[in-house]
């Protein structure tokens, strides 16, 4: 059996743990920190021997997707009509190496507001997390999450975690973990496509 090797995760934030505490899981290093950058970028060598270890990928909050606004019905992209802005502003992740796999943790972190149309109760905030490599999407889930926004101040925080992505170790160079707010239908995985070696 091979030994587990872990990537040490991004530097440590302050109050992020108490953020991910609200989801119900225990967040340990993957919990501090969401709040320490939006990217981190791993490091690449020349060489194919090279672009075939182990690397733990890349994370940016998708552009364009950084938030979300929420309309009374038929009242889209007018500001007077708007019930709540979601946002993301922080992520993270963790990865672990056994044998020839390696497990991502991915988690992101925002904010619930309500505008003029809004005021308390229960808010969806769907989080798209996938990575992707070149043109190839290699995972993609959509994580939704339940925040109550309430008095006095009429915003909410709100934190997930994705602990179900899986890649082949040997791919990982050169893959972007996106993380973004998307209110579309998850689609359906198609059927019978593996990623590719190298």
């Amino acid at each position: 059996m091979s030994t587990p090797i872990r990537f040490a995760p991004i530097a440590a934030g302050l109050a992020t743990a108490l953020l991910l505490a609200g989801c119900g899981g225990t967040m340990d290093s993957i919990g501090t920190t969401l709040l320490s950058g939006t990217k981190t970028d791993g490091a690449e060598l020349d060489g194919e021997a090279i672009k075939a270890r182990p690397v733990c990928p890349l994370i940016e909050i998708r552009s364009g997707t950084e938030t979300l606004p929420l309309y009374e019905t038929g009242k889209q992209g007018n500001a007077d009509f708007l019930r709540f802005q979601i946002s993301v502003q922080r992520v993270a992740r963790e990865c672990d190496i056994n044998g020839e796999t390696m497990s991502v943790r991915v988690g992101a972190a925002g904010r619930v507001a309500a505008g003029p149309k809004g005021a308390t109760g229960k808010v969806q905030v769907p989080v798209r997390i996938a990575a992707v490599k070149g043109d190839q999407v290699l995972y993609t889930r959509l994580n939704t999450v339940t925040v109550d926004v309430g008095a006095p101040d009429y915003s909410a925080l709100w934190s997930a975690v994705d602990e179900a992505m899986t890649l082949p170790a040997n791919i990982t160079s050169g893959v972007t973990i996106y993380v973004g707010l998307d209110d579309k239908p998850e689609k359906p995985a198609p059927k019978g496509k593996k990623p590719k070696a190298g």
